[in-house]
């Protein structure tokens, strides 16, 4: 399905579509790089873990990245949850 009015982000020459507002940020500041890195560091703690202790810290660590992203998102105005 295409958006009526999509959102576009300009990189020199190239002009890059954006499927939502905090795909445009991402793009616009380049920050597809460090969500890759983000996530490989979130699946290398998945995998660690081998007891309710491990479960435990690795989750209260996602869950307060977690809660800064969207502090951060709602101070800028990104997220409006």
């Amino acid at each position: 399905m295409k958006i009526k009015n999509p959102l576009y982000v300009v990189k020199g020459k190239d002009v890059l579509e954006a499927s939502s507002v905090l795909d445009l940020v991402f793009k616009k500041l380049n920050l597809e790089p460090m969500i890759n890195i983000l996530k490989n560091v979130f699946m290398l703690l998945l995998e660690v873990i081998e007891n309710f202790a491990l479960f435990q810290a690795v989750k209260s660590f996602i869950d307060e990245f977690i809660g800064n992203v969207q502090n951060y998102g709602k101070k800028f105005g990104l997220l409006s949850v």
